[in-house]
């Protein structure tokens, strides 16, 4: 009688990372939404209004500080040939966002603070850097190697047990600049601790300044996209900081919180459906699999639609407050946009990306960057915040049409060539004297 163990079916596999790699993000994403509520009531209409700003400026310098190894990361990591490789491309990585992070969290630190209101610049700071230490996460890394107990041990407990202080610390102190510093410590002790158990010290092997300045140039497309994208995706509440009144932009707040929270799950999801994708070279199973992706992510946009553009206004005054309720208008742009980032995601992720058309992704990025923000500013300056709304939809959309179009030329099961190219300059670097 054979011990080995028997494989598991596509459909088991696809049900195993969608439980491993969507449940323990939607975990962390839990956290936030136990913890914002308690902030959102023991901090004024300017605490608030400077919280969220500080996270939507942080949330972009954190895509800043991943350098591209969010999007090429996981492919690379999955495909490398043994855990030694991986564990020298996270030691890499490592070095390479570290050095982006500190940067970014200090400029993002002042950002956030010269948007916000005078008397809450502080909170801002705080929250800005939380975001940008971002950065410095796992996440990308675990599910690369298939391993959803680094999410779960050195992200979601520490984030969990810096927020279950903080909702005390605050509700003490009344003061909600406790929470970012708590989550910054956590961010920061959760990777250190990962370092110790799995790479058995402190700070990963230095790989030479050689080695990561060709590092840097192989992601740099995929550090664009991705500085882009987050770009658009987190400027509507700075945007609004810029041009709206306080009261005003508490309440849009409220409805880009509501979003977030739903992207959090478009995200974990991705990561999962990622990883499944990619495992199999046929290209039968690729196409059928790419399909299948397809179809979760429709699921997940069409019950996103319902949650934001129509009970997103009385979640949000549940959850936050009346006084910050968001309004219903600006839910309804919301959930247009949710409904492309949702798509968009499997096709950057399982079929642009692998397939190297990065730099066309870049492009797409690029347009919807700039037609976004500016349509953000313009109508956001006659609307208010319902015409941020708008052009947060409008840039959203822009990028779905954009991968549409580069998909339909690539095909539904393109060579993932993500190691070919980095092999292919091994190997020139090893022959060069």
């Amino acid at each position: 009688m054979s011990g080995a163990r028997p494989t598991p079916s596509p459909a088991n596999a696809l049900a195993r990372r969608l439980i491993g790699f969507s449940t323990l993000p939607f975990l962390a994403s839990v956290l936030p939404l136990i913890a914002l509520p308690f902030m959102s009531r023991a901090s004024s209409t300017d605490d608030w209004t400077a919280l969220n700003i500080g996270l939507g400026v942080g949330t972009f310098a954190g895509a800043i500080g991943l350098v591209g190894w969010n999007i090429l990361g996981t492919p690379l990591v999955a495909m490398a040939s043994s855990d030694d490789d991986r564990r020298a491309l996270y030691g890499r990585s490592f070095y390479i966002r570290a050095a982006v992070v500190v940067v970014a969290s200090l400029l993002s630190a002042i950002v956030a603070s010269v948007i916000s209101p005078t008397s809450s610049w502080g909170v801002a700071a705080a929250f800005a850097v939380a975001g940008a230490l971002n950065g410095i996460g796992l996440s990308w890394y675990a599910v690369g190697v298939s391993s959803p107990r680094i999410a779960l041990w050195y992200e979601v407990v520490p984030r969990g047990v810096a927020t279950a202080v903080a909702i005390g610390v605050v509700l003490v102190t009344q003061n909600v600049l406790w929470y970012g510093v708590l989550l910054s410590l956590s961010i920061v002790l959760g990777t250190l601790a990962f370092h110790r158990r799995i790479l058995h010290r402190l700070w990963p092997t230095w790989p030479g300044l050689a080695r990561l300045r060709s590092d840097v140039g192989d992601m740099k497309a995929a550090w664009g996209v991705e500085s882009i994208g987050s770009l658009y995706q987190n400027a509507p509440v700075p945007v609004s900081g810029l041009i709206a009144s306080p009261v005003d932009v508490a309440a849009y707040a409220s409805s880009d919180r509501i979003y977030r929270y739903g992207t959090l799950g478009v995200s974990a999801a991705g990561n999962a459906l990622q990883g499944w994708v990619l495992e199999t070279t046929d290209h039968r199973s690729r196409r059928a699999r790419n399909l299948a992706a397809f179809a979760v992510m429709g699921v997940i946009a069409a019950i996103g639609w319902v949650v934001l553009a129509i009970c997103g206004p009385l979640l949000s005054g549940l959850l936050f407050g009346a006084d910050k309720q968001g309004d219903p208008a600006a839910f309804h742009f919301l959930g247009i946009a949710f409904i492309a980032v949702t798509m968009s995601t499997p096709l950057i992720r399982n079929i642009l990306i692998p397939a190297r058309r990065d730099g066309f992704v870049l492009a797409v990025s690029m347009f919807a960057a700039i037609v976004g923000v500016a349509m953000m500013v313009a109508l956001g300056s006659w609307l208010g915040t319902t015409g941020v709304a708008i052009g947060f939809a409008v840039s959203e959309t822009a990028t779905l049409l954009g991968c549409i179009v580069l998909a339909t030329r690539v095909g539904l099961a393109p060579r993932s060539d993500a190691t070919t190219t980095r092999d292919a300059r091994s190997e020139t670097e090893e022959e060069t004297p």
